[in-house]
């Protein structure tokens, strides 16, 4: 009986789909957000081109380590925002970070499923903060947790100041009125907080992100990883989710 058992589960994990394969990265490209999914307040920008502070600093991150959402009924359905919510879950129980839905919170996350692309705001900004899954390119949970990511503050690993240590951009395949995407940002600017290059990130870019041929434009010089995963947080995300907000509610 155990036997058979054993098998029915092997089974199904042999059949069960892989997302990160399905997934299509352009999603995440074709808005053309700073480095396709990210919008920027305009202190954003000038920090950015400036480089001499973070870009999200401390008082960017969500005060009590709490993040007031509200998910938009009109394109999202309850399939969906049950996804999303799922997603959530899986960031909170591996920190000390809560989505908890809107009162009267004057900071909050607006989660919206327009028709074409996946992209979000950086950090807490004052007021409204934008999200959008949409629920024909990006509805997958390791795509949700990317933007989420993004909300609470993190940036793009591809962009680490020591990037070029561990992967090489392949530029001759990069579109480009993209090249600047690939721009590495002074540690400064976005801080590893102590966490070395994570070629595991569910935070890099596809491995064919901007390309203008279908080619890959990153690969990692350890021929063992495959970059931009959209499955699930690696354990130095969760390690540096958790330096950015440490328990802030116990």
């Amino acid at each position: 009986m155990e036997l058979h058992r054993l098998a029915s589960l092997l089974l199904v994990l042999l059949v069960m789909p892989d997302h990160s394969q399905e997934y299509d990265y352009d999603c995440e490209i074709r808005t053309g957000n700073f480095e396709g999914d990210m919008i920027l307040t305009e202190r954003q920008q000038e920090t950015i081109i400036s480089g001499r502070n973070p870009v999200v600093t401390e008082v960017d991150k969500w005060a009590n380590n709490q993040v007031p959402y509200v998910i938009e009924a009109d394109t999202l359905t309850h399939d969906n925002a049950k996804l999303i919510r799922e997603a959530m879950t899986k960031i909170e129980v591996v920190s000390t970070i809560r989505f908890v839905p809107k009162k009267q919170e004057r900071d909050y996350l607006f989660i919206s499923g327009e028709s074409s692309g996946c992209w979000s705001t950086l950090g807490r900004n004052r007021g409204l903060n934008r999200m959008n899954i949409s629920p024909s390119e990006c509805m997958f949970e390791g795509a949700i947790i990317h933007q989420l990511l993004h909300v609470l503050g993190l940036g793009h690993v591809t962009n680490q100041q020591d990037r070029d240590y561990y992967l090489d951009v392949n530029w001759e395949n990069v579109r480009p009125e993209h090249v600047r995407c690939f721009q590495i940002h002074e540690g400064r600017v976005l801080p590893n907080h102590g966490i070395p290059f994570d070629e595991e990130s569910i935070m890099h870019f596809g491995p064919k992100h901007f390309s203008h041929n279908g080619l890959d434009t990153i690969i990692p010089k350890n021929k063992n990883h495959t970059l931009g995963q959209r499955n699930e947080m690696s354990l130095k995300d969760i390690r540096k989710l958790n330096i950015m907000y440490p328990c802030g509610y116990c």
